[in-house]
């Protein structure tokens, strides 16, 4: 499925005219992303019996807005990272006028792109309202707000957070798959399964900082303990966030369920992802 979403990414970036922008937002989209939200998408329309095909542009878009932030967090004045994805991070290639100008190229386009989708007028409506929530100050943005500030003392501070920092995409992608699949009634279960996973990826995210090196995860394994960031691991230690993340698994498999799925394309993907090294 990557290589399809790979394909749609760069049928898109044709429309735009050569400049080192282009070049730069290419960059980073091309970069070796793991498509996880875009394939959570596709993956729910696929096992709704539906051709995955009419979620191409929603997914795309998705992506686009996904790397539009980590183009952004990897900034000096966000999380300073100078590799991503085992490569030099945008603003290491293109400079930091241009890095941001390539993130916010690709929010913009994110929604041009939405926009030109085959799906009917209200479906379309409804995926840029969802794309544009979850991605701006309702959604991603807030919680990288609450993640600068770094003020979480409890367990449910830092819960809150990864929901709006992580949480938010993954739940476009839930509801914006729900919408595409003409299961509106869904919408609301979908958004809770996207903001719980975003939770448990990012739980497992803070684990690998403590348990992995550069060559596993392909960033600076040390960069949250060097920033001395609130994490899973610092708030309950590693044996306790070890069994808070296997209980976020359990939670989440059955609360998947409920969603009534015919398929299994979507669970493939969750079995994978809870076994991730990276």
């Amino acid at each position: 499925m990557n290589k399809i979403i790979d394909r749609a990414i760069l049928q898109s970036l044709d429309k735009i005219q050569d400049c080192t922008l282009k070049e730069a937002m290419e960059y980073s989209l091309m970069g070796g992303g793991k498509r996880l939200r875009p394939n959570i998408l596709l993956a729910i329309i696929k096992d709704y019996g539906l051709d995955y095909k009419q979620g191409l542009p929603a997914a795309v878009s998705l992506e686009m807005i996904h790397t539009y932030s980590l183009v952004h967090d990897d900034l000096p004045a966000m999380d300073n990272d100078d590799y991503r994805r085992h490569r030099l991070t945008n603003h290491k290639v293109y400079g930091e006028a241009n890095a941001i100008l390539a993130g916010d190229a690709l929010l913009t386009y994110a929604f041009q792109n939405i926009l030109r989708s085959s799906i009917n007028s209200e479906k379309i409506l409804l995926c840029t309202e969802i794309l544009s929530r979850n991605a701006g100050v309702e959604g991603m943005i807030y919680g990288q707000e609450l993640d600068i500030e770094n003020k979480m003392k409890t367990l449910d501070d830092l819960i809150l957070a990864y929901e709006y920092k992580t949480g938010r995409l993954f739940a476009a992608a839930f509801e914006m798959a729900v919408i595409v699949s003409d299961k509106n009634d869904n919408q609301q279960l979908a958004q809770n399964l996207g903001n719980k996973l975003g939770v448990l990826f990012q739980v497992q995210d803070d684990l690998l900082e403590y348990t992995e090196d550069f060559e596993t995860i392909g960033k600076s394994s040390k960069s949250d303990v060097d920033a001395e960031k609130v994490t899973v691991v610092t708030l309950l230690g590693l044996e306790k966030a070890l069994a808070y993340k296997n209980q976020l698994i359990d939670d989440f498999y059955k609360d998947l369920t409920m969603l009534d799925l015919s398929g299994n394309a979507l669970k493939d993907i969750i079995d994978q992802l809870v076994k991730r090294d990276y």
